[in-house]
């Protein structure tokens, strides 16, 4: 009898058990949050789209669902509150903070979200010391102290190095992590080489297949198979600033450097200026630019090609992030850019400043 007692009483622990993690619940708690619709939000097709709408009432909503593998969802809890994210997993989580202070909040509950948090912890010091040194550049730069500008981007670009080296390490090391496909999507994708970046891709664990992360991953190293160093372009046609189409193929028979760009980039108008030395000083040598921008405001863009005095061909389907050249490409931040010989060959990346320059030199004599 004892016996059939002590079965019975693990089986009904295993099914309270198994019904906990069914799906997940998402409980909030937010002090000073007016009544209204809070929204939750997952990673799809390149945007962040509505999965779910809850009721907020006394600061309260809760969600519930269920995730086939772990991944970041973002709460909206207003237009213009910082949203808040999250690692959901089939957990009871709980959200609770304030309004005023949604960087604080504290979440709960979710396995995935405290071992995201613990790596976060981990990568304190780097975020602390790059904090400091952009302060630092700023004062300089205030100051007009190039010297000590420069000296700070050296410093700044070690200590990046050095986080970045931390982040490979942990991903490498966590090969059935969620944690690390999403650090791998989100960050190390922007700086590691293309070989390196399908190694770790392929070393995950085949638990991992069906993440979002990994299967964007696999999909963007496809992409960038194609458009590598030595490939021939692959070929676009897109408007012009006169609603005419223009195909990157009909540009041919010089050096084109295809400089995908916007208006609302800072960086890119930063760069700009060293794009406009470039052409002015080689353009008659056999040197030309085909700028794609990646507004979404025609008068915008019109106004940047003007004030920045950019006097080379400029193509958009005003589609910001959805520009269909730069999915071609691959691109996921800009400024980017590709140099492509006469022919449409890829000889180069992401030629920058005096690099760009020097580039040319040596190509054209």
């Amino acid at each position: 009898m004892k016996r059939f007692v002590t079965i019975i009483l693990v089986l009904l622990a295993f099914a309270c058990t198994s019904k906990i993690h069914e799906g997940f619940k998402i409980t909030g708690n937010i002090k000073n949050l007016s009544d209204g619709k809070v929204l939750l939000k997952k990673f799809a097709e390149g945007n962040w789209k509505t999965t779910d709408t809850a009721v907020v009432k006394s600061g309260s909503f809760i969600f519930t669902g269920k995730v086939e593998i772990p991944e970041m969802y973002r709460i909206v809890l207003a237009d213009t509150l910082t949203p808040i994210s999250i690692f959901v997993d089939n957990n009871e989580i709980t959200i609770t903070g304030i309004k005023d202070s949604l960087s604080e909040v504290k979440i709960s509950g979710s396995k995935v979200q405290e071992e995201y948090d613990n790596f976060r912890f981990s990568q304190k010091t780097y975020k602390n010391k790059l904090d400091s040194l952009y302060s630092e550049y700023n004062k300089a730069k205030d100051a007009g102290n190039k010297a000590f500008m420069s000296k700070i981007d050296s410093i700044y670009e070690k200590v990046t190095a050095d986080q970045s080296h931390a982040t490979r390490s942990y991903v490498v090391a966590n090969k059935s992590s969620v944690i690390s496909a999403y650090l791998t999507w989100s960050s190390l994708v922007y700086e590691t080489n293309l070989n390196t970046l399908d190694s770790i891709t392929a070393a995950f664990d085949s638990t991992l297949n069906k993440s979002i992360y990994v299967m964007m991953l696999k999909d963007y190293i496809s992409i960038i198979k194609k458009v590598e160093i030595g490939q021939q372009a692959v070929d676009f046609t897109m408007n012009d600033v006169d609603g005419k189409p223009v195909a990157l193929s009909s540009l041919y028979g010089k050096y084109l450097l295809v400089d995908f760009w916007a208006s609302w980039c800072s960086p890119c108008r930063q760069e700009n200026p060293n794009v406009v030395e470039a052409y002015k000083k080689f353009n008659t040598k056999g040197f030309n630019v085909l700028g794609v921008s990646f507004d979404n405001s025609k008068e915008s863009w019109l106004k940047a090609i003007k004030d920045d005095k950019l006097t080379w061909n400029h193509v958009s389907d005003l589609k910001k992030w959805d520009n269909a050249a730069g999915k071609l490409y691959g691109i996921r931040s800009i400024p980017s850019n590709i140099l492509l010989d006469p022919k449409g060959v890829i000889i180069a990346k992401n030629l920058r400043g005096d690099v760009l320059q020097k580039k040319l030199a040596e190509l054209i004599k």
